[in-house]
């Protein structure tokens, strides 16, 4: 039997343990495996030939953006019909926030995120001496502004998610969200990776510098930033969903006055 606070899932109705729970996990940490060694990746080979006077020049940086973009956008479209590809603990938690997702599922779903994340860079490690993709603040940019840089990217990619899995705005998910997605992903990396490295995430943000051993004193931005958007963006696009269903005629109802008219 389900648990539920103030309209908020705490526990599913199957309970703490299911197959259909274990098939999420396996595929949320297979899936941010793949983005750990593809999207950092492709930060290794982006940065692998650079110039002494152009560090992080914009190609570089556009093919950072692609590298991730598109192949999270691949891992989404992978593994959508089996945990919806979340890939990041901020989107599960946006997701509970906009109470699409129990919190039990939410927190389990993160860890394994986590644990993917590190397996991950743990790999990339041993291949290339040294996990590349680790995230720090660019030159000028403090914890505090990076907090917020990493806030409003998070914020943007969670308002995306929830958009592509509203059904009621008639899209077809199964291709649109994939693309959306990686869209969201591609230019937050335009904007923040000369700024923060473009963590928005905080399991791509942990794996990579735990097993990079970079933890600094900034480092809480990657991890507060992308959770409170996490729980402003749910916050937001679930109070905003409820008004505009209540405010505007359901589908049948515009049918009935459509055939009254003709």
């Amino acid at each position: 039997m389900g648990v539920a606070i103030f309209g908020f899932k705490i526990i599913d109705d199957d309970g703490c343990f299911s197959m259909g729970l274990v098939r999420e996990i396996l595929a949320e940490i297979l899936g941010t495996f793949f983005l750990i060694v593809l999207g950092c990746g492709g930060v290794h080979a982006a940065t692998l030939e650079k110039a002494a006077d152009d560090p992080l020049g914009s190609a570089r940086i556009l093919e950072i953006g692609f590298a991730f973009g598109l192949g999270i956008g691949g891992i989404v479209h992978l593994f959508s019909d089996i945990s919806g590809g979340q890939l990041n603990p901020a989107v599960s938690f946006g997701l509970f926030f906009a109470r699409k997702l129990s919190l039990y599922r939410a927190a389990i779903l993160s860890v394994a995120q986590i644990i993917g994340g590190l397996i991950g860079a743990a790999l990339l490690k041993i291949m290339f001496k040294g996990p590349p993709g680790t995230v720090s603040m660019g030159d000028g940019v403090s914890g505090g502004v990076g907090l917020i840089l990493e806030f409003l990217g998070t914020l943007f990619l969670v308002l995306t998610v929830l958009s592509t899995i509203n059904d009621k705005r008639g899209h077809a998910a199964g291709y649109l969200q994939p693309f959306s997605i990686g869209v969201a992903i591609f230019v937050a990396h335009m904007f923040l990776v000369p700024l923060t490295g473009c963590g928005i995430n905080p399991a791509r943000s942990l794996a990579t510098n735990i097993i990079g051993g970079k933890i600094t004193g900034d480092f809480y931005a990657y991890i507060l930033g992308p959770l409170l958007a996490s729980a402003v963006g749910g916050l937001v696009y679930e109070s905003s969903s409820t008004l505009t269903t209540r405010l505007l005629p359901t589908k049948e109802l515009r049918m009935q006055e459509e055939q009254i008219k003709k």
